[in-house]
């Protein structure tokens, strides 16, 4: 990072590991988020507006925790991240504002290349070990506050269906804090609490319901309902990854039953959307991969985030972005190109990579084959490019495959 991009990120002197009770420091933390999304510490990359440190309405020094309100509220928290310090022993308020950078964090990176690995604590381990009542009652607001959270500036993965609003992996991630929050009310004793908690899980999941079957209603959506039915399997699975957490058996039995493993079992449950949805992400989205670890390595992807990468396999679109990306060089297009050939072949019967080097065949001028790219790309590389392995799939065009996976997705829903 810059000093300029440090000083906004909040630097500090390093900390050690596990510096915060055990757990990765808050300093250490939001560098991990500023080399996800470096483009967030600098207004003039990042696309959302110049955000004051505090909410309107909150006091100068008021703890992280109360920074949340808004749909910026994520930014105002780590922004505000530096008056949380390290420490070996927290207190049961210190843990609390922990939590609130953690979701801020999390919230930030979950749909970058390199997400923050806080998903654990923050639908587990931090509910468990808060034992004050009054600081579990505000992580669980928090908890229910951060719905009004916009991640159009942190993702680029979101499907927006009218009356429904937008759905992402984001709402799994929140469901999975919400259903840690469950866990924890019901073994504090708190009902209200937890009725809360039940209350907001509920709605959430009738509204993903709610919108797959509009989409599944509507000719022309096919390709748009791939991408949605990825996002609902998914997010049930972190509803079932957090319920289904050590100990957490013991207050969950009701919530279990009516929430559990709906892309598996019991499809009555939301009229069958859930089970459709995994049906249609088995073939066709479960290949791909959500985690794009092959990506990782390329940082030149991390630049802006209009370089997010959006749901596989429809990324023609994005293929061509990158072949047009203004800024860059002839080698660091190579660079890019290697990367997504380097996915192709690590994951194996993903499509994305390769519809992403068909738009960037398409959009490049010479195409993959022009001899000005050709001298950027090692031996290795322009034989594997040029290989039936890869060939064959770069060369078909973005209208048959689009409308050969719609097809499917009728075949899959009319059976």
């Amino acid at each position: 990072m810059t000093k300029a991009t440090e000083q906004q990120a909040g630097w500090r002197a390093p900390e050690a590991r596990g510096a915060f009770g055990g757990f990765i420091g808050p300093k250490n933390l939001v560098d991990l988020v500023a080399n996800a999304a470096p483009w967030l510490f600098d207004a003039s990359r990042s696309g959302l507006s110049e955000l004051p440190i505090e909410n309107p309405g909150s006091p100068g020094s008021a703890r992280l925790c109360e920074l949340g309100d808004g749909p910026l509220g994520w930014l105002s928290i780590l922004r505000a991240s530096e008056r949380l310090e390290a420490s070996l022993a927290p207190t049961s308020a210190q843990r609390t504002d922990y939590f609130a950078l953690c979701l801020a964090a999390h919230f930030a990176s979950a749909a970058t290349y390199v997400p923050t690995d806080v998903d654990a604590k923050i639908r587990h381990a931090l509910w468990l070990d808060q034992t004050d009542p009054d600081e579990l009652a505000r992580m669980r607001d928090l908890a229910l506050s951060i719905g009004q959270w916009d991640m159009s500036g942190v993702s680029a993965r979101i499907v927006h269906v009218q009356g429904c609003g937008p759905l992402s992996g984001h709402d799994g991630e929140r469901l999975s804090v919400l259903c840690g929050a469950l866990v924890a009310c019901a073994g504090f004793g708190d009902t209200a609490g937890a009725t809360l908690c039940e209350t907001a899980i509920e709605f959430e999941l009738a509204r993903e319901a709610r919108a797959f079957d509009a989409l599944a209603r509507e000719n022309g959506r096919e390709l748009t309902l791939v991408t949605l039915a990825s996002i609902l399997t998914h997010n049930a699975g972190d509803v079932m990854q957090s319920l289904g957490a050590k100990g957490a058996s013991a207050y969950t039995g009701d919530a279990t039953l009516r929430f559990g493993d709906l892309a598996r079992e019991r499809f009555e449950r939301y009229g069958g959307a859930f089970g459709r949805a995994a049906a249609i992400y088995r073939e066709i989205g479960a290949s791909e991969g959500h985690r794009n670890y092959p990506l990782r390595e390329v940082k030149l992807l991390r630049a802006s985030p209009d370089l997010l990468l959006p749901n596989a396999p429809f990324l023609d679109e994005w293929g061509m972005r990158l072949a047009t990306w203004p800024t860059w060089k002839l080698s660091e297009r190579a660079q890019v190109v290697t990367g997504l050939l380097d996915g192709c072949k690590r994951v194996a019967g993903q499509q994305g990579y390769f519809r992403a080097l068909a738009g960037f065949d398409r959009a490049f001028p010479g195409g993959l084959a022009s001899r000005e790219l050709a001298q950027e790309l090692t031996g290795s590389t322009r034989k594997f490019l040029a290989s039936t392995e890869v060939r064959p799939f770069v060369e078909v065009k973005r209208e048959s495959f689009e409308a050969s996976q719609a097809k499917r997705v009728r075949r899959i829903l009319g059976r």
